[in-house]
């Protein structure tokens, strides 16, 4: 009876040292910053998660982008076919606003990627990019949008150089 109590013990000992280390290593998320929201954009999220329309609205603040709707929606397959399945989220600029398709990222990603695009929205907004019918204007210069590799498009290397500093702040 002894032995039997025990390994009983001793088995309730090894489940609660197992779901102790499962907690511990679990990672969790630090929470988002208190921030105060402004109301200058319009965001309407589509999407899973539903925080993507407060990271849009910090990051577009700090841009200084401000009265644009912007409207997110689910990045379609044919999409991401376009770069091996690879394409995080691509944005289109239209009248006052912007369509940013996207779909469901880790909290990290998703900072990472919406900043990205918040970028090129500024560079939409400020002329440096253009859009129009397949063909993309950079600073002046018009180019087919498949000319160049992704990682060669200037307006790409803009938005990485610049998206670690939206990030941190």
């Amino acid at each position: 009876m002894k032995n039997n109590i025990l390994k009983i013990l001793i088995g309730l000992l090894v489940v609660g040292l197992i779901i102790l280390l499962i907690i511990k290593l679990t990672p969790t998320d630090k929470p988002f910053n208190t921030i105060e929201l402004k109301d200058d954009n319009t965001i309407v999220n589509g999407v899973f998660p539903t925080y993507y329309d407060t990271v849009l609205n910090v990051a577009m603040s700090q841009m200084g982008l401000s009265g644009y709707n912007v409207i997110v929606e689910q990045i379609s397959d044919a999409a991401k076919s376009q770069f091996d399945g690879d394409l995080k989220a691509h944005i289109r600029y239209y009248n006052n606003g912007f369509y940013l398709f996207t779909g469901s990222l880790s909290r990290n990603q998703s900072i990472e990627v919406l900043c990205h695009e918040v970028i090129h929205m500024q560079q939409y907004s400020s002329g440096d990019l253009i859009y129009d019918n397949g063909n993309i204007t950079w600073k002046g210069e018009t180019l087919s949008l498949t000319s160049k590799e992704y990682t060669d498009r200037p307006w790409e290397n803009d938005a990485f150089d610049r998206q670690k500093q939206l990030i941190k702040s």
